[in-house]
């Protein structure tokens, strides 16, 4: 798993992620963002909802805005999975392959 974010639990300051594919930002223009999908080491979902928004469309970088308690050291690494789709309703995932993840660290 390729780690793109460092975070320490608690924080609720908003926080980028970048969408690449084979190290290139991914055009996200055209694509709506249906879900962003973040798992905790031991299966635990995220509630994303109303949490993420495209910060740069044409360069794929997408706004993640964390409640308190969304994020806990002791479920790190997160896995994270954006659905996104298209002007004809097609779906995809990114990345479609080995998943991305965040790493959440103690404040103390």
């Amino acid at each position: 798993m390729t780690i793109i974010r460092d975070i320490v639990e608690g924080e609720t300051d908003p926080f980028t992620l970048p969408l690449e594919e084979d190290g290139v930002a991914l055009n996200g223009t055209g694509f709506s963002l249906t879900d962003l999908l973040i798992t905790g080491s031991e299966g635990t979902a995220v509630d994303t909802a109303g949490k993420f928004v495209w910060a740069v469309q044409a360069s794929g970088t997408i706004t993640v805005s964390p409640a308190v308690g969304d994020f806990d050291a002791l479920k790190s690494p997160y896995k994270v999975r954006v659905l996104l789709t298209d002007g004809n309703g097609k779906t995809r995932y990114y990345p479609n392959g080995e998943v991305v993840g965040i790493t959440v660290r103690k404040a103390r």
